[in-house]
């Protein structure tokens, strides 16, 4: 049951990878339309060039934030999937490890059923 529950969160952290991966190729794909759209916004004629310029700075510092943001999201993601898939083999092990306990008990038990027969049959 351990094991099944890793694997599902293996399978969800891989997921998650897979989305951070998207969006982190979105954003640096459309970071220069939303550059555009936000100097747009941002450079009126007639005002002040100095205070144009520092939003413009601003503008660029943001887009750039944002794809450093998706890029430390993609890394985390990828950090859990290593967790989740090292939770996953520590299952598989222990769980390994169960059924070669389970399978020498049983054997263990076949024989002592066997050694109560033969005692039966000495018996008489």
């Amino acid at each position: 049951m351990d094991a099944a529950k890793a694997m599902r969160e293996m399978q969800l952290a891989d997921q998650e990878v897979e989305l951070a991966k998207e969006q982190e190729i979105h954003i640096k794909q459309t970071s220069n339309h939303r550059r555009q759209e936000r100097l747009k916004e941002v450079i009126e004629p007639g005002k002040n060039p100095a205070l144009q310029n520092a939003r413009i700075v601003n503008v660029y510092a943001i887009t750039d934030q944002e794809i450093q943001e998706s890029a430390f999201n993609t890394s985390m993601r990828i950090e859990q999937l290593h967790e989740s898939e090292q939770r996953l083999k520590l299952e598989q092990s222990r769980l390994a490890r169960f059924l070669q306990i389970e399978e020498r008990t049983r054997k263990l038990c076949d024989r002592l059923v066997e050694m109560k027969k033969v005692e039966t049959i000495r018996e008489g």
